[in-house]
């Protein structure tokens, strides 16, 4: 059975056993699966509301941090040094960081420096305001670092509190105390925490003796503001979401409330009585998009692959790769694929470069050469104002030279002289090759004059390195013989070839380590 008719049997079989099961669960279910949906929904957005409140808790905490580790805070803590106090901390420097209070204390929990912000409605007196619970959870000694933030109330408002111990940032020494910060619960806070949360909230004190109204959910989630469940009250249009907010001491001070509608059970019970034909309709449109889709992303992918790893095969054009598109298996195995096709193109193109490298000088071999010569002559005869050198050389005495220094020395001499012929065809025209054995070549897009300059710095290259060579020229150093002819109109590559190898044999029978024409 061909694949398309096997993905068109398993959706229809597939599409009808889902629809069936699909429609006796919704009968039984439906109702109370949209009041659990509704409540998760709920509790899942009343959790970013407390994780927006924890974010406003967390900002202070970020800049009470940076503060702790501040090296003239951690040296006031120390010696309470006036002239900072009175650059730094004061009321008014307080109230520009939008804070209500800063107080330094001791390792020991002693308050030693407290500055409040000036302009207040009311005086406040703090941290003596704070309930005597949230007092000694603010003078815990410095290596005390449970929870560094949270609420306290004062009198009718709620303040955010942090503190952190005053550490050296730059030494690492051990903490010399901690300071601490207040800062009003403002309406404003409060709805910047709504805006960002996405639901309309309020923040109200607890009354004393006061039961939240509803049942407890559990939240699954621990805020810095208390860890309990959420109270949901039920009403025929919304749910009153209710949580008991808990002091920097864990005592409960007040309660975040926020309503939420219940649009999802009341859309719930509406579309219940016509679910059933939208299912069906949605059961046949979702049966042929599943055949349309399987097709698209699945069977024809498939095919294209196979008929093109065959294009590739028949044509061995190996550089090629196959085109499936997408990011899922099909795509993984086209890339896998295409990772085999890669490393055959790459076999094959080292498998070409080494049978035109020459192995000991990385230079091009003679067969390159040869090519290259060819395909030269060539364009020269579509071209003939174009100029075009051959430069045949050999080095003097190579035989004595591997005789007395051995064959080690003598590569490492051919692969310096190598590197001196790369340097000299430094044209992207201009090929250097090895010929075989102490014999190399120069295919130069050059005039006479050119060709000249690259034979002059071809020996004063090889000279600079200085290779010894006592059987060698008259200086003692390793030389070389060379031959130069320049192409001329009608002739072919061998002719050309011959009349540089002459040039060469000349400078060798008239003695060596010279240039011949």
């Amino acid at each position: 059975m061909r694949l398309r008719l096997k993905v068109v049997c398993g959706v229809l079989l597939l599409s009808s056993l889902l629809g069936g099961l699909g429609l006796w669960m919704l009968r039984a279910s439906v109702a109370a699966s949209h009041l659990e949906l509704e409540q998760r929904a709920a509790r899942e957005h009343f959790v970013r509301l407390l994780q927006t409140l924890d974010d406003e808790l967390a900002l202070r905490d970020r800049v009470l941090r940076e503060w702790s580790i501040w090296p003239d805070f951690y040296q006031f803590a120390e010696d309470g040094n006036r002239q900072f106090a009175e650059r730094n901390l004061t009321p008014q420097s307080i109230a520009n960081s939008s804070l209500n209070w800063l107080g330094f204390y001791d390792p020991q929990g002693q308050l030693r420096h407290s500055i409040g912000a000036p302009g207040q409605a009311v005086e406040l007196r703090l941290p003596q305001d704070f309930s005597a619970a949230v007092q000694a959870q603010l003078s815990r000694p410095a290596i005390d670092t449970r929870l560094p933030c949270g609420l306290a109330r004062l009198r009718q408002d709620l303040m955010m509190v942090c503190r952190r111990p005053l550490l050296d940032g730059l030494s690492g020494a051990p903490a010399r105390g901690t300071v601490a910060i207040a800062e009003w619960l403002s309406p404003a806070v409060m709805l910047a925490v709504a805006r960002r949360s996405g639901l309309d909230s309020k923040m109200r004190l607890l009354r004393e003796g006061e039961v939240l109204p509803g049942r407890p959910a559990s939240l699954d989630f621990q805020a810095l503001t208390g860890d309990g469940p959420v109270w949901l009250d039920e009403a025929p249009d919304w749910l009153l979401i209710s949580w008991p907010v808990q002091d920097l001491a864990g005592a409960p001070v007040a309660v975040l409330e926020t309503r939420w509608p219940r649009h999802i059970q009341q859309r719930g019970q509406e579309l219940l009585g016509r679910v059933q034909w939208v299912l069906l309709g949605l059961a046949v449109a979702l049966t042929l998009g599943l055949l349309l889709l399987a097709d698209r992303l699945v069977v024809a992918r498939l095919v294209r692959l196979r008929r093109e790893l065959a294009d590739i095969r028949e044509q061995r054009q190996w550089g090629r790769q196959v085109t499936v598109q997408g990011q899922d298996e099909i795509t993984e195995l086209a890339g896998g694929a295409n990772h085999l096709l890669g490393v055959i193109a790459s076999q094959v193109h080292v498998l070409e470069r080494l049978s035109q490298t020459d192995a000991l000088t990385g230079l091009a071999n003679r067969r390159c050469f040869g090519e290259r010569l060819e395909l030269a002559m060539r364009q020269r005869q579509r071209r003939s104002d174009a100029a075009l050198s051959l430069l045949l050389i050999d080095v003097d005495h190579f035989k004595a030279y591997n005789d007395r220094y051995g064959h080690h020395q003598g590569d490492l001499a051919l692969q310096a002289l190598a590197a001196c012929l790369a340097q000299v065809a430094r044209r992207p025209e201009d090929l250097a090759a090895r010929l075989g054995g102490e014999e190399f070549a120069l295919l130069l897009t050059a005039d006479r004059s050119g060709a000249q300059h690259c034979a002059t710095e071809l020996r004063a290259a090889l000279a600079a390195r200085g290779i010894t060579h006592e059987a060698g020229g008259p200086g003692g150093l390793l030389t070389l013989s060379m031959g130069l002819t320049l192409a001329v109109p009608g002739e072919s590559s061998d002719e050309f070839y011959q009349r540089a190898d002459a040039a060469l044999y000349r400078a060798k029978a008239a003695g060596r380590d010279r240039l011949m024409e």
